[in-house]
């Protein structure tokens, strides 16, 4: 009789655990949740991490797991392993109908671009004698922008040259859109009187218009890193030269392009608006050691080839060239990139102490930018 009921038990036994292998991840999901899609490099973000047990059958015991980038550290350091990838598994308990959201501080010590993979949940039977798993899915992604850097020193020279533009811009107006009126001067013609003006304050008084031209600004970048010793943290630095200069002038709203010295010459014409910047920071999220890059004097003789095609110089965007590549054989090719009359910024990060014999010219600024 005992063994019929030692069987018994044993069937009841095997038949629970059987069909909790079947049940368990029925109506249980795994998500992540990123407070916010982008941050910079240097920055912190939260992640959110939600287990949502629908049914009613329990789970005593659920291992939750994932791998992301090098590149991003959790603050807690708990249940994580750093290898070649961030590795991270939770332990959770839940009951029927629970769920449960875990909020970790997310530490961004890299740009990139950082999507999750390898997803797994791992249960065990109510005995711990057998061992379920299953794969998991999630689309969440996060960018982490370039880190913003100084440009102070840069500055200068940039508004110099747009100062210099924006005068000469003054001959060549559009009469079909009104910017403002100012007092008679005896350059003016007589259709520009504003008579109405003229009769309430009893001076003679112009119409002034818009500029025909919009002022606009190409950024060359080099990531290119010839040397048997690289420089990553140069590299690094002109990456976030060319994020924080795109931004600052598109908040000043000059219309902006990036082009990069990628196998295809990767090139974003001149626009104004936050899509522009957008772009631009989504796109220098990419690891560039990773891929075929050409040589950035080339790229620059070649653009300069296509500018030459644009009659007036007044046109042409002010081209800003970021290149850690001091070289005498750089200079000269973005010197004859530049045709007759136009003028370039080269912006040259170097480590401090170490600032390399390179002098502009009248149509070449050199600006150079020191890093730690």
């Amino acid at each position: 009789m005992m063994g019929l009921f030692l069987l018994l038990v044993f069937v009841v036994i095997s038949a629970t655990e059987k069909g909790y292998g079947h049940f368990w991840n029925r109506s249980l999901t795994f998500s992540f949740h990123f407070i916010q899609p982008a941050v910079y490099a240097g920055s912190r973000v939260q992640l959110q991490e939600v287990i949502d047990n629908a049914k009613s059958l329990p789970v005593p015991v659920l291992e939750a797991g994932f791998r992301i980038e090098k590149g991003v550290s959790f603050e807690e350091g708990d249940n994580t392993q750093t290898s070649d990838y961030v590795y991270k598994r939770d332990v959770f308990s839940l009951l029927g109908k629970e769920r449960i959201i875990r909020t970790h501080t997310v530490e961004c010590l890299k740009r990139g671009y950082y999507s999750f993979s390898q997803l797994s949940l791992v249960t065990y039977s109510n005995l711990l004698h057998w061992k379920y798993s299953t794969q998991a899915e999630t689309d969440e992604h996060l960018y982490v922008y370039a880190r913003r850097t100084d440009i102070s020193g840069i500055l200068p020279a940039i508004d110099s040259i747009l100062g210099e533009r924006e005068t000469g811009k003054r001959l060549y107006e559009d009469p079909f859109t009104f910017a403002g009126i100012r007092p008679y001067t005896p350059q003016d013609p007589q259709k520009t009187v504003n008579w109405k003006a003229t009769a309430k304050t009893g001076n003679l008084m112009v119409n002034t218009y818009a500029s025909v031209q919009s002022e606009e600004v190409m950024v060359y970048l080099d990531v290119s890193d010839p040397l048997i010793v690289k420089r990553e943290e140069l590299t690094e630095e002109s990456i976030s030269l060319a994020a924080t200069i795109c931004s600052w002038l598109l908040n000043h709203n000059l219309a902006v392009g990036l082009c990069v010295n990628t196998n295809s010459f990767w090139r974003l014409s001149p626009r104004r608006g936050p899509e522009q910047l957008r772009r631009i920071e989504q796109f220098l999220v990419r690891d560039f050691s990773k891929e075929a890059l050409t040589d950035f004097g080339e790229m620059a003789v070649l653009t300069g080839r296509q500018r030459e095609r644009v009659k007036g110089s007044l046109s042409d965007p002010l081209p800003v060239f970021i290149s850690k590549n001091a070289e005498e054989a750089v200079r000269r090719k973005l010197l004859s990139s530049l045709k007759k009359g136009e003028q370039g910024v080269w912006v040259i990060p170097v480590k401090q102490g170490h600032l390399p014999d390179v002098s502009g010219t009248s149509q070449l600024r050199v600006c150079f930018k020191s890093i730690r």
